[in-house]
């Protein structure tokens, strides 16, 4: 199937790799991807179609192009008939994998409503992480103490005390944590998690940890901007995650989250060969554990090898993918549901 001279398969991803102050190095060592020396990498993003930073596709036909040349050369492939307009602008999911060697600041992410009356040119930002490795004691910050108000809230931020009102929460490997727009949070130390998410990069920090830089000037914080994000009311969006939702003697699938801004499931295959149907839309498919392979054939022969922190963008047009292993593979599915 072809559309406007493009010819869609499914498309391994090479992440666009940011440098930040509280990155590391195991995005080398636990996932083997190729790093530059010398420098600390916070964020592979796999899936990115934003200004900010472009995934790009890893092999076959279309190496070495961009996700946005993608959408502009293949968009009915890639998507089906009728994708909304704003699938065509961007698309409209972000992966990524984050690698946490130290605190991340505190934060907070406008929902879509803020987003739009404040024209930052982006969407809000729900997302959802996957816990892919923790340390011993690994926690992170997971919303505010109940009964804490805005303008306390303000006074501890403004003195630098703003932790004591923090919820922390420890995590383990494989643990499914939900962040709806308008949560304070913040990934902690010793943790390595996929992020799945809307297309937006607009952040709030609220607190650095008073952390100094080599000038020791501390980073921007946007206490104003997210005060007005921030829910303090104790209503939140819900993940939405259905719990296992096939089971059969090579694969059990586990719905994690299913809301308005993406879907997201986890699919664990035992051995041998399972089929799972793109009939619907596009597949974001990224293997967290194990080894294997996916393939399209309805689309081309090419087949993609499977590893942990390798991701695949399998377009609407194939109608399905299969994924085949002899000694398990864990992936997890991603996909957002046309309005």
């Amino acid at each position: 199937m072809r559309y406007n001279g493009a010819m869609l398969y499914a498309m391994a991803k090479e992440g666009f790799l940011k440098a930040t102050p509280w990155g590391g190095r195991k995005l080398k060592t636990l996932l083997g991807k190729r790093l530059p020396a010398g420098l600390t990498i916070g964020e592979s993003w796999e899936v990115a179609d934003h200004p900010h930073g472009e995934s790009r596709v890893a092999e076959g036909p279309l190496a070495g192009r961009g996700l946005r040349w993608v959408v502009e050369n293949a968009a009915e492939e890639l998507y089906g008939p009728g994708a909304p307009a704003g699938w065509l602008k961007r698309f409209p999911l972000m992966v990524k994998i984050i690698d946490a060697a130290e605190d991340l600041s505190v934060q907070v992410h406008p929902d879509d409503a803020y987003a739009a009356a404040q024209g930052v040119g982006d969407s809000g930002k729900t997302e959802c992480w996957v816990i892919l490795e923790a340390a011993p004691g690994a926690e992170l910050i997971n919303g505010v103490r109940p009964g804490v108000g805005r303008e306390e809230f303000r006074a501890a931020a403004e003195l630098g005390t703003v932790a004591e009102l923090l919820v922390r929460q420890p995590v383990w490997a494989g643990d499914v944590i939900f962040i709806p727009a308008g949560r304070v949070h913040a990934i902690g130390r010793g943790i390595v998690l996929a992020e799945f998410q809307q297309p937006s990069d607009v952040t709030y920090r609220v607190f650095d940890w008073n952390r100094k830089d080599a000038s020791g000037r501390g980073r921007e914080l946007h206490l104003e901007r997210a005060l007005e994000c921030i829910r303090f009311d104790g209503r939140w969006a819900e993940a939405g995650g259905k719990g296992v939702i096939r089971r059969d003697t090579t694969v059990t699938v586990e719905s994690l989250a299913e809301c308005p801004q993406f879907w997201l499931q986890r699919a664990t295959v035992v051995r041998g060969e399972t089929v799972f149907s793109t009939s619907d839309g596009f597949r974001c498919v990224m293997a967290v554990a194990g080894q294997g392979s996916l393939a399209a054939p309805q689309l081309s022969s090419e087949i993609v090898e499977l590893r942990p922190g390798r991701t695949v963008i399998v377009p609407v047009a194939a109608g399905e993918f299969r994924l085949r292993t002899e000694a398990g593979l864990t992936v997890l599915i991603s996909g957002v549901a046309k309005k």
